[in-house]
């Protein structure tokens, strides 16, 4: 662990992580395997090996969402299926694609087609339970759940460890709405104080409280500290894997259901909610509540007030499209003026971070003299050891730029891993605390206004 000061990135990551298999003998893995491998390179050098088809397409458009080129990835999709409409791979590529901008009627009907053309591949179900749950069809979200644990290989214990937890909170919530929202026509801004560069508001948990929660729009849910939920004597319904920055990059967590929590006069019932017993973190915080819990909004982060704002109604004019990945919203950032990638936007980072393969775009990697830094980052997968300095950064979101005189950068392997995608890096504090940030989920849009 290093010696240096310790930077608290508080992001915490989806439960929707790619499987590493173990390849058997010598045989020869298959361009899924390198993919499911995280392979992405040499999923691709052994495509430039195959005569070109329908299904080669497909995977290489599967390739350029990885990648993060969503446009290249429907574009190549879209081919796959006019050259064969019964490529599987292509249907599922544009269902997630349909899933990442919340079109979830059309993810449905494109899992659906992919299922039909497929329906051993485990993965396809997994997507389409997903798919369900934001439509709030949950009795479909049950039945794709029970058929890709059936399918799943034993080789993906994680995912098959969410995936049972995801039927025990079914079971739990026994048909109610999860996290359904009792508030007036205009609720009133509620305040929040800033500290460590991090932004905090009190919470009120079944009428008891208040306690100190972190207001994160990088927390793909609301979790709750262990004490908090002993107090309470609230019960825990399932166990489950929480994914994020540093160490192994995942923890064991508790899943619970909260009858009601309370931030300023909105009430979140029956809120499904994870936990953590970090040391660090409960020093500073009693729970995390990730924006997405109040989706039902437009939420604005109003840095300059000091308030966070909620409003039905949506302000004028169009705003910048943004992608959805299992709640995190990452924006387009152009870097330098030469580099583009997508950044998860998040008030939870004490600071605005960039990938290690950012960082090797601008000339920067661990082989750079004096480019490592004596500073942890810690999250909640533990603590990340190696860091860059990455010097003279200029990042474009829209029309407006930020240039910084550095910026650390760090491995998001992981995060990038479990969404599926490469995530470049974190907009944070430093970022992000000079502006009202507006959040839309519904219409996958962001706004940043002085």
């Amino acid at each position: 662990m290093s010696s240096g000061p310790l930077l608290i990135l508080m992001a915490l990551t989806s439960f929707l992580v790619l499987p590493r298999p173990h390849f058997q003998g010598s045989k020869p893995a298959s361009v899924a395997e390198l993919l499911l491998n995280d392979e992405i390179d040499k999923a691709e050098a052994l495509l430039d090996q195959q005569p070109a088809s329908a299904s080669t397409t497909a995977y290489r458009g599967e390739i350029a969402y990885r990648r993060g080129d969503f446009s290249g990835a429907d574009r190549l999709y879209r081919e796959a299926i006019r050259t064969d409409e019964r490529t599987a791979r292509a249907h599922f590529g544009l269902g997630k694609l349909a899933l990442a901008k919340l079109k979830n009627k059309a993810a449905i009907v494109s899992f659906k087609r992919a299922i039909e053309l497929d329906p051993d591949e485990a993965l396809f179900h997994l997507y389409a339970a997903e798919a369900y749950s934001v439509e709030k069809r949950y009795s479909d979200q049950k039945t794709e759940l029970e058929q890709y644990i059936k399918l799943a290989d034993s080789s993906e214990p994680d995912r098959l460890a969410e995936a049972k937890a995801g039927l025990d909170m079914l079971a739990a919530l026994a048909g109610k709405e999860a996290g359904a929202a009792e508030a007036p026509e205009k609720p009133a801004a509620i305040p929040f104080r800033a500290m460590l560069n991090l932004i905090f508001t009190p919470v009120m948990i079944n009428g008891q409280g208040p306690y100190n929660f972190v207001i994160d729009t990088g927390a793909t849910q609301t979790v709750i500290g262990e004490r908090v939920a002993t107090s309470q004597n609230i019960k825990s319904v399932a166990t489950t894997i929480m994914h994020g920055v540093g160490g192994a990059g995942k923890v064991e967590s508790k899943m619970y259901t909260v009858d009601e929590l309370t931030i300023g006069d909105v009430k979140l019932k029956n809120l499904p909610v994870g936990t953590f017993n970090d040391p660090l973190v409960t020093q500073i915080a009693d729970g995390i509540i990730g924006t997405a819990s109040l989706s039902d909004f437009i939420v604005t982060i109003n840095y300059p007030e000091k308030q966070l704002e909620l409003s039905r109604k949506p302000p004028a004019g169009e705003g910048l499209p943004v992608w959805y990945f299992s709640n995190l919203l990452l924006v387009p950032i152009e870097v330098n003026g030469k580099f583009k990638g997508n950044f998860v936007v998040d008030t939870g980072a004490v600071t605005t971070v960039f990938s290690h393969s950012m960082a090797a775009k601008l000339g920067v990697t661990e082989d750079t003299p004096d480019a490592k830094v004596d500073v942890g980052i810690a999250g909640v997968g533990g603590t990340e050891n190696v860091v860059l300095r990455v010097p003279a950064v200029s990042l474009k979101v829209g029309d407006i730029s930020e240039v910084f005189p550095q910026l650390v950068s760090i491995d998001l392997k992981n995060i990038s891993r479990m969404i599926g995608t490469e995530i470049s890096g974190v907009i944070g504090y430093d970022f992000l605390s000079k502006y009202k940030v507006t959040l839309d989920y519904n219409k996958v849009e962001i706004r940043l206004e002085k």
